[in-house]
């Protein structure tokens, strides 16, 4: 398919190439020969002390004609060898630029297959729990097991469904800007972690240097930092560590190091590092998503002992 595609770049921009070459070239065929400069009046000569040469007018209108059509062939045959050139130049050009154009087509097309083909996965795995669990009532008399089970991967499948549709969003520019706030990163910061510290059996701190005082989208950050958050709990093994430096916001965890492979695809959608971890490997693609709305930047960094996640705002 993208091999046809690249064809056809080649052969429509060849194509125009050509017509444009040899309209240019009638056109100055026809204003060459119609806009030749008159010959300028001979001088006055005395013809008295020269001898008068004899010519036929016809011979001579004869050989100006020749003259003239010779110029033509001439210039025809120059604008031929021009077009020749300026055709191979073209073609040569397009034919190696046309693989580099095509790329990030196919790679598009690529990246789509694989997401729709990931999206099918995770939905379908939440959905065949529900269906077991669902047969499940009607063979056991103790329902609230299969029906927790049931809510459970419910829940699971909605917030993929919210998370797919607010990463197809904000590809398409649906989602507009939230509006930015004075807020207390410090106490934002401080609030979510008693949220997500009875996920964590380790420690989780929290250090700030400066001003804590920013004018940004609060919700927006909320979410960043909810999906760092989450991701450090997963992931941390005894501490986690956020700090707060100036315009610096990181969140370091002292678990499994991320290699240098991973590290390139940590923020690719469906991705994760550990499979065997919950999740669906949306999460740091949605931050990072968010991140590149609000003109964030955000890193990730992993050596022997931590990885950490920086957000520069």
């Amino acid at each position: 398919m993208f091999d046809k595609l690249r064809n056809k770049i080649i052969i429509i921009t060849m194509t125009i190439t050509t017509v444009v070459l040899v309209v240019a070239g009638i056109f100055i065929m026809l204003f060459s020969s119609t806009m030749r400069p008159e010959p300028k009046p001979l001088p006055k000569l005395d013809y008295s002390i020269i001898e008068p040469i004899a010519y036929d007018s016809q011979e001579l209108k004869d050989y100006i004609k020749t003259d003239r059509e010779e110029g033509n062939i001439r210039l025809l045959i120059t604008l031929l060898v021009v077009g020749a050139i300026v055709e191979t130049v073209v073609f040569v050009i397009i034919y190696s630029l046309s693989q580099k154009i095509v790329e990030p087509v196919k790679k598009s097309y690529d990246n789509q297959k694989i997401f729709i083909a990931n999206a099918s996965h995770e939905l379908k795995t939440p959905l065949a729990i529900i269906e077991a669990n669902t047969e499940a009532l009607d063979v056991n008399k103790n329902n609230e097991k299969w029906k927790t089970n049931i809510e459970k991967e419910i829940t699971h499948a909605n917030k993929l469904v919210l998370d797919l549709l607010q990463l197809a969003k904000m590809d398409t520019g649906e989602i507009g800007k939230n509006p930015a706030e004075q807020v207390d990163l410090k106490a934002i910061i401080n609030e979510r972690i008693e949220t997500f510290k009875p996920k964590f059996t380790g420690k989780i701190a929290f250090s700030q240097k400066g001003n804590a005082e920013y004018t940004l989208p609060k919700q927006d950050f909320v979410q960043v930092l909810d999906i760092l958050l989450d991701n450090a709990t997963k992931y941390g093994d005894k501490k986690i560590l956020l700090t707060l430096d100036q315009n610096k916001f990181v969140v370091t965890n002292d678990g499994a190091t991320i290699g240098d492979k991973d590290l390139e695809k940590v923020f690719d959608r469906f991705y994760q590092t550990d499979k065997t971890k919950e999740g669906s490997g949306l999460g740091l693609a949605i931050a990072k998503a968010v991140c590149e709305q609000n003109k964030w930047k955000i890193t990730c960094e992993s050596n022997k002992k931590t990885t950490k996640f920086i957000v520069t705002i």
